[in-house]
């Protein structure tokens, strides 16, 4: 081991006699190659280890001055080692400083308890861990070789980076040395002939004396903290008492503001969103962590409040990136706002929660409301913040309208974890549902889970069935008014699955178009439904056309109408056989894709029909604009025409306008023979419906092309 000479090396080894010997463990390669290069540079001599046992083999057969040990390691790992360290040591007083995950606590506290001497953080911070190995090392030579209590001292100041204090049993400090190092608010107090505990009654020292306690009770080295405060900044220093002889203790204190700072703000980089200075995931992870411990303590509730919106990428093209971190400061005052103002109205006697507001990702925020004793005010709360959240968003001359949805989850419902909250908040959003209040807001329970999750396998299988090609499609047949014959047929989905049965095109469709599933449905149909004409053509069955329901998201796509032109040039069919159905929402953007690939599709000799006509927007003025050859009276229309004066008006209306465009016009939905007697008076051109024919599969289908209909 080193001699007491060592005292007197500098700590970057330039001019030492003996260099201090340091053994690192570690099982990976590249921390220790970073070791051995930043603690050479500083004047140790570098011994390596990968693993526990050749660490316990290196330490029977060497002598080192220091161990730089990993926690973590597979096999024996870093506390196991430790111990086994101290057994092999038999007493000796080495150094071993413990090298632990960013805020383990749990790292920390065991690394003392298996007997290192000191601990460092991960990412290592290889100057901070080399002025700790120099004073560690220093005051173990101090307590094992120095004889004299002056020799010791002395020959420990001489390379010291840390300013001492000399105290006796009982606390009495008899010697320091750099104490100018110190701030004034400390260094006035720490004088010779002053007892340490009576220094130390201040609150901000607490730390400091716990640990003198400690170390008086145990006479082992015992770390500390202390934070402070001095002309308005904050003051931190990282101490040890470290035994002496002759029942002495040394205080080593050195001043870590620099260093703490930078952890601090290593920390916020980590735990904080940049744009708004709000905490981000992981940070949000941190704080609700304590908060479900504290409130499962207290027998409290927490609740999560999560605000989602899918409009945040829209945005991007108009505000640019500048633009888009205004909006996102805006989102957060504005919830932060209506958190104060909700609360600040409550009565004096009602007991505030404590709150926090966090960025989940970019189009993503959460409130954390904890130490609940009832959760009834929550949707009150929720829709305050959702009205000051859909309120225009103004950035320079850009107005900007956000729709939002918010999932809300509570322990009372959900598990009471940090990934139980998020996940069921995540469930509610899900679900997409609107509550009371014209606001989109869900509330999570157990049934609304299983809806979910009911959902997600749904959309499981019909990604699976889509593949494979197992979706069938049926044709419901359109008959002339006039002369009652076949005119036409409508290609309807059906979807039977080996393990859900028969699922309806309400329940799946939805679900195909949220998930993106909708393009890969459409090519099925469209595929299916080619072949069909084609198969019919060639058994020489009548040709009618066939219409196809074209969902807005495939129309909005470049490559449709390439992939229909190819399709029905590959068969050679007719482009007038093939009717595309479109509903009236997706016509009114007259500059936008859709519209223009129904004009190049139209020209291509495609009939289009616009789908329930008179439930959406319903303006006729637009209708010479369309790029359609078809209207189609809603089915809620028709089931009511002949009891309802109102609907027979609007059928009445639609057939006039509809004639005087030029356009096509058929009723879908007929059930009864009033029912088409009703719309044959009105002048409509065709029908489809139960009463005329349900929706069959190709085969049942063929009846129709051979004469049947219904009879006059």
């Amino acid at each position: 081991m080193s001699t007491p000479d060592s005292f007197s090396e500098s700590e970057s080894g330039a001019d030492c006699t003996h260099q201090r010997r340091l053994l690192i463990v570690d099982d990976d390669l590249a921390t220790r190659m970073v070791a051995r290069v930043a603690l050479s540079k500083a004047g140790f001599g570098v011994t390596e280890a990968s693993d526990g046992f050749t660490a316990l083999s290196w330490l029977g057969s060497h002598g080192f001055d220091a161990i730089l040990l990993d926690a973590r390691m597979p096999g024996m790992d870093g506390f196991e080692t430790c111990r086994r360290m101290r057994e092999q040591l038999s007493g000796d007083t080495l150094p071993i400083i413990m090298a632990t995950g960013q805020d383990d606590d749990e790292s920390i506290d065991a690394a003392f308890e298996c007997g290192a001497t000191d601990f460092v953080a991960k990412p290592l911070n290889w100057r901070i861990i080399t002025r700790r190995l120099n004073s560690l090392i220093g005051a173990s030579i101090v307590k094992k070789h120095l004889k004299s209590r002056s020799h010791q001292i002395s020959s420990m100041l001489k390379t010291s980076y840390e300013s001492m204090l000399l105290l006796d049993s009982a606390g009495t400090i008899h010697g320091s040395h750099q104490i100018e190092r110190l701030p004034a608010t400390l260094r006035n107090q720490l004088t010779v002939g002053k007892n340490l505990v009576d220094v130390l009654r201040a609150p901000d020292f607490e730390p400091m004396l716990s640990a003198w306690s400690h170390a008086e009770k145990t006479g082992e080295c015992e770390n500390f903290i202390v934070e402070f405060r001095q002309d308005e900044s904050l003051q931190t220093f990282q101490g040890r008492f470290v035994p002496g002889v002759e029942s002495e203790w040394l205080c080593l204190l050195q001043d870590q503001t620099a260093a703490f700072d930078c952890q601090r703000q290593a920390l916020d980089m980590v735990h904080r969103d940049p744009t708004t200075g709000i905490l981000n995931e992981k940070g949000l992870s941190v704080e609700l962590g304590t908060r479900l411990r504290e409130d499962r303590k207290s027998n409290r509730k927490t609740a999560l409040l999560r605000f989602s919106t899918s409009d945040w990428k829209e945005l991007e093209p108009t505000l640019g990136r500048d633009g888009l971190a205004r909006a996102a400061q805006v989102v957060v005052e504005r919830l932060e706002i209506g958190l104060s103002s909700y609360f600040s109205a409550l009565a004096v006697e009602t007991r505030c929660p404590d709150y926090l507001v966090a960025r989940l990702s970019d189009s993503e925020y959460v409130i954390v409301l904890s130490g609940l004793e009832n959760t009834s005010f929550i949707e009150d709360l929720t829709t305050l913040i959702l009205r000051r959240l859909s309120t225009i968003i103004e950035i320079g001359e850009q107005i900007c309208n956000v729709d939002w949805i918010v999932g809300v989850a509570d322990t009372k419902e959900a598990s009471a974890t940090i990934d139980g909250l998020l996940s069921a908040t995540a469930y509610a959003i899900y679900s997409d549902l609107c509550s009371s209040h014209g606001y989109r807001i869900q509330r999570y329970n157990a049934d609304l889970k299983e809806k979910v999750i009911h959902g997600i396998e749904i959309e499981r299988l019909l990604r699976r069935d889509i593949v494979d090609g197992c979706l069938q499609v049926h044709y419901q047949p359109k008959f002339d008014l006039t002369s009652l014959s076949l005119i036409g047929m409508e290609a309807l989905i059906r979807w039977n699955n080996d393990e859900l049965g028969f699922v309806s095109p309400a329940q799946f469709i939805p679900i195909a178009e949220k998930s993106g599933l909708i393009i890969s449905l459409s090519h099925l149909v469209v595929e299916k439904v080619f072949d069909q004409i084609a198969e019919w053509r060639d058994s020489g069955y009548k040709t009618v056309p066939v219409s196809i329901n074209i969902s807005g998201i495939h129309l909005n796509t470049r490559s449709i109408v390439e992939e229909l032109r190819a399709g029905i040039q590959q068969r050679r069919i007719p482009p007038e056989l093939v009717e595309l159905e479109v509903t009236e929402s997706i016509m009114l953007d007259g500059f936008g894709k859709a519209f223009k690939n129904l004009r190049d599709l139209r020209d291509l000799g495609v009939r289009v029909a616009i789908d329930d006509f008179g439930t959406g927007y319903s303006s006729l003025s637009y209708l010479k604009k369309l790029p359609a050859d078809c209207l189609k009276i809603d089915r809620s229309f028709v089931q009511a025409i002949t009891t309802d004066p109102s609907s027979e008006a609007i059928a009445r209306a639609i057939i006039t306008v509809g004639h005087d465009v030029d356009l096509h016009v058929i009723a879908e939905g007929i059930e009864t023979i009033e029912q088409l007697n009703k719309l044959r008076e009105l002048g409509c051109d065709s029908v489809q419906g139960f009463f005329t024919g349900r929706p069959v599969c190709s085969s049942d289908f063929i009846p129709f092309f051979e004469g049947a209909r219904l009879a006059s």
